[in-house]
């Protein structure tokens, strides 16, 4: 090639750059802004089946082809209520270049910036299930508009792909108490847009409790009714558990503590079925007492893993574990999903559990005792009213340990002053119950709780030089005692009917035998120093 050659070829791609761009300059020239507006509108609105409107559209060639529409709204079903399904800040449509050359039209993309979207389900069936439907319009479908190319030259009116930046979508569910959430800062891409199937990939936030979602994949079929085919996974991550578990579990104690996890969900919206799991590395546990100095008390469970299915009928963890109090708790839960608060913990292990921690610090019982509790049992309850809905058996066995709760320590006061031997021997020895200690080498019983009354027939408390065997009933709502027990020291031994509740419990001897009342005399003495 010469260069005179070159130089024509140069030339000739200039000219041809050059009515290229000068094409494209003046295409936003032949469109007619308030025509194309009412077209774009009454294509949308037959594409979606709801009415379709904007406030402004603007036409850009740089850095390439594109359209803004600024205040899109699409109407909501109004059998859900009068604000709009969707609203966007402003909506990018990308045009591909060559079709406009001829002067057809082709969608390349298109970008939601600041979407809010409203989902609402009532009675089963959700304000987007007919999307793509007939549009409700007298216009059935959009015709030739003046001033622009007609139908046939707009080419691909929809996309396969959609991005979302910055979206917010409420979900509100009528059938289900404090059931609301909002998904915030929602960066997604959807394709399958007017396919048989919907895919959705991106990131968000939940509120309440700024949970972040990573790793979002959904894929929702349409079939055009409110029966919606849903596939999704995610990834669970967030500082502080505590303002969601305030709404969906108990305001009460107070729950905080980093959480991550990952779920897995397959179904419909309204039959959802799915695994998965939690985990939370430290959760703290806070509760208000005014019976206590300070108030304030906190509990520490390390390592809690809570393995996830659901099924659209209940909630199952098989089994949820966690580190308490340097002892190790695990069971089964399950609770049902039709709002009766009813839960149900099965196959309960409690290992090395240090009760003092617990008993003490947290719950502050006066009846506490210290040492580490072993137990196996089963429970069910419901949430409402927790106490008095107890029902369950169990067995247990502390080990060595002490009697530490003033209650407690009156209580061993009160029983063995219940003979008059004993009564003259601990007259005055018990300025200070709080401070005073029963050391035992363990706890052993079982015990079965109907309608929140635990029984129990073979409670034994054993330390060096005392047996006491209890057997009788205990109110977990309001302490309510009825109780046989039967204390042994050597050949000594008294019988006591323990009733009442709290601080006005009463001890009734129902039989004394005091054969060696020196050494009882010296029992006493080391007990109470």
């Amino acid at each position: 090639m010469t260069g005179r050659s070159l130089r024509w070829l140069l030339g000739g791609i200039a000219l041809l750059l050059l009515l290229a761009v000068g094409a494209l300059a003046l295409f936003p020239l032949l469109l007619d802004a308030p025509t194309v507006q009412a077209y774009v509108a009454q294509t949308a609105s037959h594409a979606v089946g709801r009415p379709v409107k904007f406030t402004s559209l603007s036409v850009s060639l740089l850095p390439l082809p594109h359209v803004n529409l600024k205040g899109l709204e699409i109407a909501d079903d109004p059998r859900f209520g009068t604000a709009p399904l969707l609203r966007v800040g402003e909506m990018r449509v990308g045009l591909r270049v060559r079709p406009l050359l001829s002067l057809r039209i082709e969608l390349a993309s298109i970008t939601l910036q600041d979407a809010q979207v409203q989902a609402i389900e009532d009675g089963g069936r959700w304000n987007f299930a007919a999307l793509g439907g007939a549009a409700p319009s007298t216009k059935p479908s959009p015709r030739p508009v003046p001033g622009i190319p007609g139908s046939a030259a707009m080419g691909s009116v929809m996309v396969s792909r959609i991005a979302l930046k910055n979206a917010t979508v409420d979900i509100r569910r009528h059938s289900v108490k404090n059931g609301d959430i909002r998904i915030e800062g929602l960066d997604a891409t959807v394709s399958g847009v007017g396919g048989s199937e919907l895919d959705v990939r991106g990131d968000a936030k939940l509120e309440p409790g700024d949970l972040k979602l990573r790793n979002i994949l959904v894929t929702v079929g349409l079939r055009g009714s409110g029966d919606l085919p849903i596939k999704a996974s995610v990834d669970l991550e967030g500082s502080d558990i505590g303002p969601l578990a305030r709404m969906v579990v108990t305001p009460t104690p107070a729950l905080a503590g980093p959480v991550n996890g990952k779920l897995q969900l397959s179904g419909t919206p309204t039959r959802l079925s799915g695994t998965g799991h939690l985990d939370l590395n430290r959760l703290v546990l806070t509760d208000d007492r005014p019976q206590c100095r300070p108030p304030r008390r906190q509990l520490v469970i390390d390592e809690l893993h809570v393995p996830i299915l659901l099924t659209p009928a209940s909630f199952e963890s098989l089994p949820l574990s966690g580190k308490v109090s340097k002892g190790a708790v695990g069971f089964n839960l399950t609770t049902r999903l039709d709002g009766s608060t009813a839960l149900t913990l099965g196959d309960i292990k409690i290992a090395g559990l240090q009760l003092q921690p617990i008993l003490q610090d947290y719950l502050c019982q006066s009846f506490a005792v210290s040492g580490p509790l072993d137990l196996t049992g089963q429970l069910s309850l419901r949430t409402a009213d927790l106490l008095r809905t107890m029902n369950g058996t169990g067995q247990f066995k502390v080990g060595a340990g002490r009697v530490i709760g003033e209650g407690a320590l009156r209580l061993v006061r009160d029983v063995l002053s219940a003979g008059n031997v004993l009564d003259t021997a601990l007259r005055g020895k018990l300025a200070e119950p709080g401070r005073n200690a029963l050391d035992f080498d363990s706890i052993t019983g079982s015990y079965k709780i109907v309608n929140g009354v635990a029984r129990t027939d073979d409670v034994v408390y054993q330390s060096k030089e005392l047996r006491v065997t209890m057997a009788g009933t205990y109110a977990l709502a309001d302490g309510r005692t009825d109780m046989k027990v039967v204390a042994t020291q050597g050949s000594n031994t008294l019988r006591a009917q323990i009733t009442g509740s709290g601080s006005s419990l009463r001890v009734v001897p129902t039989g004394v035998n005091v054969k060696e009342p020196a050494e009882v005399r010296k029992f006493l003495d080391r007990l109470l120093r």
